[in-house]
C-alpha cells in the first residue's frame, strides 16, 4: 500500500506542476499537505485519518474546475484511510 501512496503522491506533484490556472495559494496548500504526508509516513504515530481529511479539505475549492487533481487527491485520501495507521 505504501508503494501505491508514493505513486499517487508523485502523480499529484506532477499534476500540480502542469496545471496553469490553479490559484497559487491553493497549489501551495496542496503542496504543503503532500509534504506533510511524505514527511510523516515513516513516523510511528502518524494519524492517517487526519492526513486524509486534510487532503480532502484542500480540494473542496476546486473540485469542479480540476477534476483530475481532485481524483488524485481522493485516491491519496483513500489510501491513507485504508492504511489505518
Amino acid at each position: 500500500m505504501r508503494k501505491d501512496l508514493d505513486e499517487a503522491l508523485r502523480q499529484l506533484h506532477s499534476t500540480l506542476e502542469s496545471i496553469q490556472d490553479l490559484e497559487p495559494d491553493e497549489a501551495a496548500r496542496l503542496r504543503q499537505a503532500v509534504d506533510e504526508i511524505a514527511s510523516t509516513l515513516d513516523e510511528n504515530d502518524v494519524d492517517s485519518g487526519s492526513l486524509a481529511r486534510s487532503m480532502q479539505e484542500q480540494t473542496a475549492s476546486f473540485q469542479e474546475s480540476h477534476p483530475q487533481l481532485t481524483m488524485t487527491v481522493g485516491r491519496i485520501a483513500d489510501i491513507l484511510s485504508q492504511m489505518g495507521i
